[in-house]
Order: C-alpha cells, then structure tokens, then sequence
C-alpha cells in the first residue's frame, strides 16, 4: 500500500499490531489489507488511501471487495506465511477510506458496504447509520487515535495563541513610561513644573503659541513624582491587560494613544475656556481611556463578561471622576476626555464575537 505520510503509517500500523492483525499489500498501490485469523474464519480491514485524490467508483470497489474476500477464503499458498490445514470458515471485510474529501467519498457509503470514512483533515472516523457501528472494537481504538493526534496537533497552536494573547503592548506602555520616569528623575526634580514643562508636559501657551501640538503625546508619558507614576500604572497594568486580551494588540495601542491626545486635547481646550492654565502630565488620561473601552466591551458582551458588569465599571468611573473632581491638582477634563475617546474609539474597533448565557 502507498501511503500519503509515514507518520500516518506507523498510527496505523500501531493500531493494528496491538490487536493482532498483520499486514498484507494488494493492488492497487493504494490499498492495503489488515489481517487476523480469529475462530476458523479472518477479520479484515482493507484501507484505500485517497488523501493523494484517488478514489475509486462503486463498480472498482466491490472488484476489490470480492478479490480481497476469495484471497482470504483460499489462502493457502497465495498468503504469506499461512500454513496449511487451518479452515477458513468465514471472511469478514470492513474498508476504512482514507480521504481528505470526506464529501466525495459519501456516495460510495450510500451505495456500498462495510465502509467507514476517516477524513484525515480532520482527523475524525465518519460512520454512516446504513454502515456497521463497530468492527470487533475497532471503533474505540480508532477515536482514542483521533483525540490523541489532535491533542498533538492543538498542543503547538494552544501554545501560540497563549504566547500571543500575552498583553505586549500594555506591558511595552508600562515599561515605556518607567524608563521616562528613570531618565527624567536623573536630570531634575519630576514633581517640579517648571522642570517638567521643560522636558515635553503640556501647558496651554505652548500649544497656543509655539504651536508644540507634540506636547498632547508627549505629555502622557511625563509623571510627577513616583505615587502618581505608580498609581497610574498599576491601574494601568490591571485594567490594560484586560482590554488587550479582548480586542488585540494593535487596537489596544489605538485606543490608549487616541485616549491619551483626546484626553489631553479637552484638557487644553478646558483650560483656555476657563482661563485656570497649568503643567499637566501623566497617562491618567489614556488609562481612563482603556477603562472606557473597557466598558463598551462589556456592554457588547450584554453587560456582563467574565465577572465584570456594567453597573460594576460605571460605579467604578463615577468614583474615580468624583475623587479627581473633589481634590486638587488632577486634570480631570483629561480624565474625562481620555474616559470619553477610549470608549469611542474601542465601540469603532472592536466587533468581536458575543457571549452566550
């Protein structure tokens, strides 16, 4: 028998060896026949590999059928190895065709005998009601091989779709705004504004009349002090790798730097409306933001999914906005801003597929 794959062989012949049949090549190349002499009578398996395209008709199969049944109710100098004076009594014959066309070989079970299908895509026995359910506990050894192959098979991709559902670009973000913070505490005082203005935060005038609409993106990545670098990414981090899982790694760096220059933009617009201009700085903007996109991922997922809620991340934005309104020195427009453009900008991107409770 020619076979499409070594490895295809060996779990074959494994199977086979193990239940006490031998092996025995017929014509075509692509058939093959598994023996056994069992209570003065053969239990056969005839295979016809068609995972190369051949297939044979109804006609071709049951000449094989037939030739393959009168080799075995005479086997006496034609097969290998099989003595004399041993009767041979019954022949029972089951063919298995190997396909990867499931759908093309469905007619000849329609029409035949004793035929079972294993789609080797798949990797999966098809039976047919008009066709046996067992063959002498074939069917059993059969789908133990097929959960085998495929937990072989799933492993290597259940791996990489772990490896790529890790939050890279939260966790890039975060390190991202660390180093900054590193580098900056080096050269001077972060918590001073002057200072801070000096290395990219945000102040109205600069944008206004130097034009430096740089300072939107540069200004989220730019702490006062270590507490709020440290709150900041700590939320950051929680809340990120959550949002990243959902909607994927590209979306999630959209949605955090629209989040951030939207936050910052409302900031800057508030600020010249109101006359009250100051330094500002941070990522709170953009981390409202992914806490906003967030929420849209929940309410697409009919308000609740995987122990948040709705109501659950509404109360969580309602308290955080009434602490930042109730004390001094957060930029709350931004947070605001940030909360508003990350839900927008996660309701345009993400369009996944919904939980079913």
């Amino acid at each position: 028998m020619k076979w499409s794959g070594q490895r295809m062989r060996n779990e074959w012949m494994e199977i086979f060896s193990q239940e006490g049949y031998r092996f025995c090549k017929v014509k075509p190349e692509e058939t093959g026949v598994f023996y056994k002499y069992y209570e003065e009578g053969f239990h056969l398996v005839m295979f016809i590999d068609g995972t190369n395209g051949y297939l044979p008709t109804m006609g071709q199969l049951q000449v094989m059928q037939e030739r393959v049944q009168e080799l075995f109710y005479h086997p006496v100098g034609r097969l290998q190895d099989f003595p004399e004076g041993f009767p041979v009594y019954h022949v029972e014959l089951l063919t298995i065709l190997l396909t990867n066309q499931s759908e093309n070989a469905k007619q000849l079970c329609s029409e035949g005998k004793n035929i079972w299908i294993y789609d080797q895509d798949r990797k999966q026995l098809i039976i047919y009601e008009n066709q046996p359910g067992d063959f002498w506990g074939l069917k059993n050894r059969i789908e133990q091989m097929d959960v085998q192959q495929n937990r072989q098979t799933s492993a290597p991709a259940a791996a990489k779709r772990s490896i790529m559902q890790l939050p890279f670009v939260t966790g890039l973000i975060a390190i991202a705004n660390i180093l900054v913070y590193i580098i900056l505490s080096f050269g001077g005082a972060t918590e001073d504004a002057f200072y801070m203005a000096s290395r990219g935060a945000m102040y109205p005038e600069f944008l206004t009349i130097n034009h430096q609409w740089w300072r939107l993106l540069t200004a989220m990545f730019l702490h006062f002090g270590v507490a709020h670098l440290m709150n900041n990414m700590v939320i950051f981090c929680c809340v990120g790798s959550r949002l990243e899982k959902y909607i994927g790694h590209w979306k999630m760096a959209v949605v955090y730097f629209a989040a951030g220059i939207g936050g910052g933009l409302l900031s800057y617009i508030m600020m010249l409306l109101s006359g009250d201009y100051a330094v500002s700085g941070g990522a709170s903007g953009a981390v409202f933001g992914v806490i906003g996109g967030l929420l849209w991922v929940v309410i697409y997922h009919r308000g609740k999914l995987e122990g948040m809620t709705t109501k659950g991340i509404l109360i969580m934005i309602v308290l955080s906005l009434y602490f930042g309104f109730t004390s001094t020195g957060v930029d709350n427009w931004c947070h605001v801003g940030g909360m508003l453009c990350g839900f927008l900008a996660t309701l345009i991107l993400y369009h996944g597929k919904r939980q079913k409770y």
